[in-house]
């Protein structure tokens, strides 16, 4: 994956600029706040549903992984290949 075609679900859950996406999203504390209230979620305080992940994935893949320029899409890709 060289270019910075971005994959839809459920294919994008092999993209690791995807990934990344969904690390960093997770990781950001006020985000995940924001997802629980909008969508009446429970992730930032730990409980886990599969609804509930699947639903964060997907607003992940709708508002970050689509909307990156294509120079993050293919940074984020570089940077997975390089670690491996």
């Amino acid at each position: 994956m060289n270019s910075a075609h971005r994959l839809a679900l459920p294919a994008a859950y092999i993209d690791p600029a995807f990934i990344a996406c969904l690390v960093a999203s997770i990781s950001e504390r006020e985000l995940v706040e924001q997802f629980d209230r909008l969508y009446g979620a429970s992730l930032s305080i730990g409980e886990l549903c599969d609804g509930d992940l699947r639903s964060f994935s997907e607003f992940v893949h709708n508002c970050v992984y689509l909307r990156l320029p294509d120079e993050a899409i293919v940074s984020l890709r570089v940077s997975s290949q390089e670690g491996a």
